[in-house]
């Protein structure tokens, strides 16, 4: 069952973050959409407060994994944390805490766009705009 999923985490801990998603195998281009907070003169410029992974084909598991990392726990992953190049497990969990990340997913017909722009608009964000062409 696909499950779509929307993870938001804070700016200060995006770097550490995308690194956890690496170590998980998810490829170093998660979080990559920025968010900031509610403002019709938001540019391209605007500075991000959050950053956006979504994943419209995410399994039980993973929505599982991604939300027990706000309790510390660390998923598995094809490595040791800390080891060859893997962020280390302290700075994994504190990038995952639920302090920096919120993981938030979806089951039935659910129109992903929809579901991202309730989930941002009850947090008070939105997408940065895209720089002109």
């Amino acid at each position: 069952m696909s499950l779509p999923s929307i993870c938001i985490v804070t700016a200060e801990a995006v770097v550490d973050a995308r690194l956890v998603w690496l170590a998980m195998g998810r490829g170093p281009n998660s979080f990559i959409r920025k968010l900031c907070a509610i403002d019709p003169e938001a540019t391209w410029e605007t500075t991000p407060t959050h950053y956006l992974m979504s994943d419209v084909s995410s399994s039980e598991s993973d929505v599982a994994a991604w939300q027990a990392m706000a309790n510390g726990d660390l998923p598995e992953i094809e490595g040791v944390w800390g080891e060859d190049d893997v962020i280390s497990a302290a700075a994994a969990m504190a990038a995952t805490s639920a302090a920096n990340l919120q993981v938030y997913s979806a089951s039935g017909d659910v129109i992903p766009t929809d579901h991202a722009a309730g989930i941002l608009g009850s947090r008070g964000l939105m997408l940065v705009p895209d720089p002109p062409l």
